[in-house]
């Protein structure tokens, strides 16, 4: 493939530090993707800009719509509104369901409907009304690591709103009969920087036990999968799961 991508820009302009520090230069990125519309993934944006004016961000067209969390009696605004979007137009490549970037490396949404975890304080703006968060901005990223399904695919996700499970489903029905060689991404389970549990104990068990029967590769989870939440997926899943910190590589 040769190409370098950055999968989502964090909450700030965070991340453009801890490029410069693995020696990443942002400028020779050959595109960028916004994996759903939420400010943890979207508000390093301008940064990204800052350093390639004229790159493309993939994101599907969802994103255009208002999303909110709901906190008590108020509905705060968790995403980027519709002006960003149209001000930036030229910068943006939007589609619906499926986005091929280069040869092995694939954009997708879910196409699952199975029963999922779902953080019920996230909605949406729906026929002008505020809805539950439907995940339809969401997408992930696919990747053969050789080029050909058949050796094997990488899944990218960011925080698998609309089911890890059901996520995984998805490529394998795409897919049929190609090896998942792993997943890398968050799940989430929980809440305030992973303190917070937001799954149940059995909740993240069923998960656990769904992909225990997938027989795939290592699931390589982080950001809101928070430490509580790994730890209870490591109880039924032993080294399949692993903890990906800020700074690691991996080579597949």
């Amino acid at each position: 493939m040769g190409k370098k991508l950055l999968f989502d820009a964090g909450a700030s302009g965070l991340f453009a530090k801890n490029a410069s520090r693995m020696l990443i230069d942002l400028k020779k990125l050959d595109a960028a993707v916004l994996s759903h519309n939420h400010n943890d993934h979207a508000g390093g944006l301008d940064t990204l800009l800052g350093y390639q004016p004229n790159i493309k961000i993939y994101a599907k067209k969802a994103v255009l719509e208002g999303f909110f969390k709901k906190t008590g009696v108020f509905r705060i605004p968790v995403g980027l509104g519709r002006d960003y979007f149209e001000k930036r137009a030229e910068n943006f490549v939007l589609f619906n369901s499926f986005q091929q970037i280069t040869d092995g490396l694939f954009l997708m949404s879910n196409e699952v409907s199975g029963d999922c975890f779902t953080d019920k304080t996230l909605l949406m703006k729906k026929d002008g009304k505020a809805a539950p968060d439907d995940y339809s901005h969401e997408l992930f990223m696919v990747v053969f690591p050789s080029g050909e399904p058949e050796d094997g695919i990488v899944v990218i996700s960011s925080c698998s709103h609309s089911g890890v499970v059901n996520i995984l489903n998805t490529v394998r029905l795409t897919w049929e009969g190609a090896p998942i060689l792993g997943f890398v991404g968050g799940i989430h389970l929980t809440a305030n920087g992973g303190k917070k549990l937001l799954a149940s104990f059995d909740e993240i068990e069923k998960i656990a036990a769904e992909i225990k029967e997938m027989d795939i590769g290592t699931i390589y989870v982080c950001h809101c999968t928070g430490q509580k939440g790994y730890e209870r997926l490591k109880i039924h899943l032993g080294d399949q799961v692993q903890y990906l910190r800020a700074g690691e590589e991996l080579e597949f």
